[in-house]
C-alpha cells in the first residue's frame, strides 16, 4: 500500500488487546476482532467482536473471519501476543491478506518448529527434543542430559515453563497441581537442556524488505525464568558493548531463517561459556515496559512501526539517543485483590526515575495466572552506567510493597510470595540461567 489510510483491520487477541493510542490511530478504520468471549470486552462499541473458544484453533478463527471478511475488506490482520500468532498468518494466507504468512508466523509462535528451523540454518540453540505428552518428558530428559526446561510448543510470557533437574524432580512435579498446566496441553511439548548462561538480552528490530532499520539490544536484569516474582525489565546496551555486535549479527541469521522481511521482532538471545545462543523470536513487539522504555531511549515506537509495516507501509523512524541508559523495570504483581501497593509518587522519588505507570491500584484483582510480563506498574530510570543499575534496582525494590487478599470464587486462590530482586540484577554475571 502506498496511501496513509484509513485501513480496515482485523485483530486476533485473547489476554491483550491492542493498545488504545494505537487503535486511535489516523490509520485505522474498521475494526473488526476475533477474540475468546472472556475478552470481548476489552474493546469499544465501534469494533465489530467475534468469538471463539480460543484464537489458537486455526478452523475456528479461519471460519469466523470468513464473516468479517464478507462484510468489507481486510488490508491488515493483527495479533499483539503469542496467542493468535499462527491463526493470523494463516488468515494473510487464506484470504489473500498482505504480511506475514501462515509458514513464518508458525516459525515465530511454534517453539519445536521454530528451534528445528533456527537449527537447519545453522544459527546456534539449545539442544532440544519434542515430546508428546508430559510423561514422555524423562525419556527425552535422558538422551538430552539433565537437567532441563520443559514448555509449550504455543505459549509466551514464560507461562507452564519448568527447570527440572533430575527424574526425581520431575516425579515430584508431576504429581502437583502445577503439572496441570502442561499436562492438559492439546499440543506438543518442547524440551530443551538447561544452559548456564553469564547474561540473557533481547534484540529487538523494526524490518521493512527484507532490511532491520532499527535494532536495539538489551540485556535482562537476571535470567528472566528465575526472576519471576521480582523486579523484571532490561536496559539497551552501550553501543560499545562488546556481546551487541554478535547480537546484531545473530539478529540477520534469524531474520533470514525466519524468513520474516516485514514487522517487528523480538529476538531472545543468551550469552555461555561457549558463545551467544538463540532462545526465540516472536514476530510482535516485546511486552511489559520493553518498549515503552526503547521508545525513551531511541525515540522509536515500536507498536507503530507493527501498525506501518503490517499494512505495507515503511515505517516511521526517527531514532535518536537519550543520551544516557534508560532502564525499565516491571513492578512485579501477586494473585489476589490488591490492598496496599506503593503509591508512584514515593517510586518516583528515587533518584534517576523518569517516569512511574501504574496500571493496577487498590481494590484490583490480580489473576492467579502469571506471565514474566504481569505486573501493577512500569518504572523508566536514567543511568549514566551499566554499574548504576543494580543500585537503582535495589532501592526500587526497598521502597515497593504490594499487600492482597486472597478472592473466593469459582476458584479459590492465595497470596504467592514476593521473590526479591535477583542477587545477579543488572546481570552482572548471572551463573545458572534458563530458555524460556
Amino acid at each position: 500500500m502506498t496511501g496513509r489510510g484509513p485501513y480496515d483491520i482485523l485483530v486476533v487477541s485473547s489476554y491483550k488487546p491492542l493498545p488504545a493510542p494505537l487503535l486511535a490511530s489516523e490509520l485505522i478504520g474498521r475494526v473488526s476482532v476475533v477474540t475468546e468471549p472472556e475478552f470481548a470486552d476489552f474493546y469499544g462499541p465501534a469494533a465489530q467482536v467475534t468469538t471463539v473458544g480460543s484464537v489458537d484453533d486455526l478452523t475456528a478463527v479461519r471460519d469466523a473471519a470468513l464473516g468479517i471478511f464478507a462484510e468489507g475488506r481486510v488490508d491488515a490482520v493483527l495479533t499483539p501476543t503469542e496467542a493468535g500468532i499462527a491463526a493470523s498468518g494463516l488468515l494473510r494466507s487464506h484470504y489473500g491478506v498482505q504480511g506475514i504468512g501462515y509458514e513464518t508466523a508458525n516459525i515465530c509462535s511454534n517453539k519445536y518448529v521454530m528451534k528445528r528451523t533456527l537449527a537447519a540454518a545453522g544459527v546456534p540453540v539449545t539442544p532440544f527434543r519434542p515430546v508428546h505428552r508430559l510423561a514422555d518428558v524423562p525419556a527425552a530428559a535422558a538422551a538430552l542430559g539433565w537437567p532441563v526446561v520443559v514448555k509449550p510448543t504455543f505459549g509466551g510470557g514464560a507461562f507452564n515453563v519448568v527447570e527440572l533437574h533430575s527424574p526425581g524432580a520431575f516425579e515430584e512435579f508431576a504429581a502437583e497441581r502445577r503439572s496441570a498446566g502442561l499436562r492438559g496441553q492439546r499440543t506438543p511439548l518442547l524440551v530443551e537442556s538447561l544452559v548456564e548462561m553469564e547474561a540473557e538480552y533481547h534484540c529487538d528490530a523494526v524490518v521493512h524488505e527484507g532490511e532491520p532499520l532499527f535494532a536495539a539490544v538489551s540485556r535482562y536484569h537476571g535470567p528472566v525464568l528465575r526472576s519471576l516474582g521480582g523486579l523484571l525489565g532490561s536496559y539497551p546496551l552501550p553501543d560499545t558493548h562488546p556481546d551487541r555486535e554478535t547480537a546484531l549479527a545473530l539478529l540477520r541469521d534469524v531474520l533470514s531463517a525466519v524468513g520474516l522481511r516485514s514487522g517487528v521482532a523480538h529476538v531472545e538471545m543468551f550469552r555461555t561459556a561457549s558463545g551467544m545462543l538463540v532462545g526465540e523470536i516472536a514476530c510482535r513487539p516485546p511486552g511489559g515496559g520493553l518498549v515503552e522504555g526503547l521508545a525513551v531511549q531511541y525515540g522509536v515506537d515500536l507498536w507503530q512501526a507493527f501498525l506501518e509495516t503490517s499494512l505495507g507501509l515503511p515505517p516511521t523512524l526517527r531514532p535518536r539517543h537519550a543520551g544516557h541508559i534508560v532502564a525499565n523495570s516491571m513492578l512485579p504483581a501477586r494473585a489476589g485483590r490488591i490492598t496496599a501497593i506503593t503509591p508512584a509518587e514515593k517510586l518516583a522519588a528515587v533518584p534517576g526515575v523518569l517516569r512511574v505507570t501504574m496500571t493496577r491500584g487498590v481494590g484490583d484483582v490480580v489473576d492467579p495466572d502469571l506471565y514474566s510480563t504481569s505486573h501493577t506498574g512500569v518504572v523508566l530510570f536514567a543511568a549514566d552506567d551499566e554499574d548504576e543499575v543494580p543500585g537503582r534496582l535495589k532501592e526500587l525494590a526497598r521502597l515497593y510493597e504490594l499487600d492482597v487478599a486472597p478472592v473466593q470464587g469459582p476458584r479459590e486462590f492465595g497470596v504467592v510470595p514476593l521473590g526479591p530482586v535477583p542477587a545477579d540484577a543488572a546481570g552482572h554475571d548471572a551463573q545458572v540461567g534458563s530458555v524460556r
